[in-house]
């Protein structure tokens, strides 16, 4: 069984426009995949679309989505806040927008704790350690940490709750290139430790190669592409071709 699959999932906007297509594809578990495309393709709103964040007017108005067997299409709000956090956890562009701002960090990862029915004195002290956080970042508001510190503690977040599924939503946009780097790495072992499938949102193929092997192309509200990373240079959809092309131009610049 896939732990996250679609079947010809859309979402349309008020007046009829497609913004998602029938999107097709099954993530397995301990699956890493990529889902890459140029701004605008769709790769947010396909995030909000499996972790049921869609807003009205938007709405999924035929296909499918299945979460570890369960269907979600017209699940209610009950439902998908039952699901949101243990079977699927999403970590966002702006970490800042997925923290309390008025509240410490410690009584944000303890009731993380909570929902995982785990005791926060034990599981707390050795996330912050795992992604490189000081023991102090728990007495500390969201504002007073860098925007990579924030992203590291939604991955705390992660470790704590060992969600079936995660999901990372440019989760390096906007950073220097070293704490990129200790992004990727914070991610790539959560995924290991909890063995969740993950999907990695991005239009940086470089950042996409470091955590996955397969990638899902983007265009216009569509997948035009479902395969290995190494070779989408051969692929039949312009985007995918466009997409390596450039990120190779990037990498042989000189500075």
């Amino acid at each position: 069984m896939s732990a996250i699959s679609t079947r010809d999932l859309t979402v349309t906007a008020p007046h009829g426009q497609r913004l998602l297509n029938k999107l097709s594809f099954d993530l397995a578990k301990g699956e890493r995949v990529g889902l890459i495309g140029e701004s605008g393709s769709g790769k947010s709103l396909t995030a909000a679309a499996l972790c049921g964040l869609l807003r009205p007017p938007l709405s999924m108005t035929s296909g499918d989505l299945i979460l570890n067997g369960i269907s979600m299409r017209g699940a209610p709000p009950s439902l998908w806040r039952s699901h949101r956090g243990r079977n699927v956890f999403q970590i966002f562009q702006s970490p800042a927008s997925a923290l309390t701002p008025a509240r410490r960090v410690g009584p944000q990862l303890e009731e993380a704790a909570r929902i995982a029915g785990a005791r926060a004195r034990d599981v707390i002290p050795n996330v912050l350690d795992k992604v490189a956080l000081p023991s102090g970042v728990a007495r500390q508001f969201p504002y007073q940490l860098s925007g990579g510190m924030k992203q590291r503690v939604l991955i705390a977040m992660a470790l704590i709750l060992r969600p079936a599924v995660l999901i990372a939503d440019e989760p390096t946009t906007g950073l220097d290139i070293l704490t990129e780097l200790d992004i990727l790495t914070a991610l790539s072992s959560a995924v290991t430790e909890t063995g969740a499938t993950l999907l990695f949102i991005s239009h940086d193929l470089h950042a996409v190669q470091e955590v996955a092997d397969r990638v899902l192309v983007m265009q216009s509200g569509e997948i035009v592409e479902d395969g290995s990373i190494k070779m989408l240079g051969q692929s039949g959809a312009s985007a995918a071709r466009q997409l390596t092309e450039a990120a190779d131009r990037l990498r042989t610049k000189p500075c």
